[in-house]
C-alpha cells in the first residue's frame, strides 16, 4: 500500500469519530475539505533517510506521516517560532519532528512529565526528489 494511502486511512482512522453531541440538531453542512499532499525524503547525519508525507488540509490542519525504524506515526503539525512542529498524535510513541524550510529534526520526548526530549536525528535535509 503507498504511503499516502496508509497516511490518509491513519487520518481517517483517528479524526473520524471526532466530537459529536447526542440529540444535537443536525449542523450545516460543510465545505468540501480539500488537501494537498507531497513527500519528502531526507537524509540526516550519518546518511540516515527517513521519509514523510505532509497532508496539509484546506481548513488550516497539517498532519504528516513519517516512516522510520520500519513503522510509520502519524503526527499533527503545531507552528513554532519558527517552522513547523509535528507531534505524535499517539503520546506513547511521542515523536516529534521539528522542520524550517528544507532541515528537519526528530526527537522523542517520553509520556513522563520529567523527561527531556532526546534528539534522534539531526541535520536533516530533503533530497531532491527522485524522477
Amino acid at each position: 500500500m503507498p504511503l499516502i494511502t496508509r497516511v490518509l486511512a491513519g487520518l481517517l482512522a483517528t479524526r473520524s469519530l471526532g466530537t459529536f453531541a447526542q440529540d444535537a440538531a443536525p449542523a450545516p453542512a460543510a465545505p468540501p475539505l480539500v488537501f494537498s499532499s507531497q513527500s519528502v525524503t531526507y537524509r540526516c547525519d550519518g546518511g540516515t533517510e527517513i521519509e514523510l508525507v505532509y497532508l496539509n488540509l484546506s481548513n488550516g490542519n497539517a498532519f504528516a506521516a513519517l516512516h522510520h525504524n520500519n513503522r510509520t506515526v502519524m503526527l499533527q503539525g503545531r507552528r513554532a517560532t519558527t517552522g513547523v512542529r509535528f507531534v505524535a498524535l499517539d503520546e506513547q510513541n511521542s515523536l516529534r519532528w521539528y522542520t524550517q524550510g528544507m532541515k528537519g529534526e526528530l526527537s522523542f520526548l517520553a509520556a513522563d512529565h520529567t523527561a527531556q526530549e532526546q534528539t534522534l536525528l539531526a541535520n536533516c535535509f530533503a533530497q531532491p526528489a527522485k524522477r
